[in-house]
């Protein structure tokens, strides 16, 4: 369909066979590689362990990535005496990625389908659960948070991990697609020299093609849900646009 590679912007999930975006936007018939622009430091405080040893104080999780999940199994793996006790309640998560990480620590995720924090705050207020525990990490944005303080959900939020972007890409030269995950990539590419403007830039979802318009990216594609089909059927629709 197209000569120009698509870059995403992300790490290549190999745990469990090949990676679906790749699979995804390879199916149009393009070249498509993996850039990680992030690197990630899981290191849960005692606050979380404490907060985690009282669970009768929650109703519901809140996890946001997979690197909150990660921190969570740090503290509180299936061979815990409370994990049972947390397993049983609803986890919020943004994505099927973090869903099905929280699947893999033996929780039950809510929210994969919400396609994005704004989305999962309306779900959370309407679910009117009791407090949640929020494991997030260093660079969350604010728009989840303000939605569930702004409508009155109780909540405590505990920092544990930190999020690093890597200033060393090397990206081949426009027209190349690039395909943003988070708006944290933005800062990767522009740390590492290169004119973000040039590109012809995707994203995996609203919040993600907002920061990168506010950095002056052309956005031609935005996926209707944080899903590989839904990605590759927006990237397939700005190609075959005039």
């Amino acid at each position: 369909m197209t000569d120009r590679p698509i870059v995403l912007l992300r790490h290549p999930r190999i745990s469990s066979g090949a990676d679906p975006y790749v699979q995804a936007l390879q199916s149009l018939s393009v070249s498509v590689q993996c850039t990680p622009v992030l690197a990630f430091d899981i290191d849960p405080p005692p606050t979380l362990d404490v907060l985690l040893a009282r669970p009768a104080r929650y109703d519901a999780l809140l996890c946001t990535s997979p690197r909150a999940v990660r921190a969570l199994e740090q503290v509180l793996p299936s061979t815990h005496p409370n994990h049972a006790r947390w397993a049983d309640k609803p986890a919020y998560v943004v994505g099927p990625r973090t869903a099905q990480a929280v699947a893999e620590w033996g929780g039950t995720p809510v929210g994969a389908d919400a396609g994005g924090a704004a989305a999962l705050a309306d779900q959370i207020v309407a679910d009117a659960p009791g407090p949640l525990l929020f494991v997030s990490g260093n660079r969350r944005r604010d728009t989840l948070p303000n939605a569930l303080v702004s409508a009155g959900q109780m909540f405590d939020e505990v920092e544990s991990y930190r999020t690093r972007t890597r200033s060393t890409l090397n990206l081949p030269p426009p027209p190349a697609w690039l395909v943003f995950f988070s708006p944290s990539g933005t800062e990767a590419v522009q740390a590492s020299g290169y004119d973000l403007a040039s590109y012809p830039c995707a994203a995996i979802g609203p919040t993600t093609a907002t920061a990168l318009r506010e950095q002056g990216a052309a956005v031609r594609a935005v996926a209707d849900a944080p899903t590989p089909e839904a990605l590759a059927t927006a990237v397939q629709e700005a190609i075959a646009s005039p």
